[in-house]
């Protein structure tokens, strides 16, 4: 293990660093997903307020927010990606099993 790969390791930067990779993954895949579901919220709403079936023309109105979720939802992956990268170089385990370690160690630490 490299002198750089230990140091994060020890110091639990990359721990914090595959954290908020992983938050900022969630984010985005969030709101990748909130633009189809208020539409299809906003559909069924409509449908009980006027009693019929509304016109449906798709789950995205127009060709901007397709691009919004397109964005979103690639920038999510590349969160995570980036995360699993990063917990694969200084740990050599995925995301998850890095900040459970992490975590276990901190509660195991006497010298704090």
């Amino acid at each position: 293990m490299s002198s750089l790969r230990l140091t994060l390791a020890r110091s639990n930067i990359g721990a914090v660093a595959v954290a908020v990779l992983l938050v900022w993954s969630l984010d985005t895949a969030f709101r990748a997903l909130w633009i189809p579901v208020s539409n299809l919220l906003e559909f069924a709403a409509t449908g009980i307020a006027i009693f019929d079936i509304p016109y449906f023309s798709g789950i995205f109105k127009g060709a901007l927010e397709l691009a919004v979720f397109g964005n979103y939802a690639v920038s999510a992956v590349i969160d995570f990606v980036a995360a699993y990268l990063v917990a694969r170089w200084i740990y050599g385990t995925g995301p998850l099993r890095c900040l459970v370690a992490s975590g276990a160690q901190l509660t195991r630490r006497t010298d704090v």
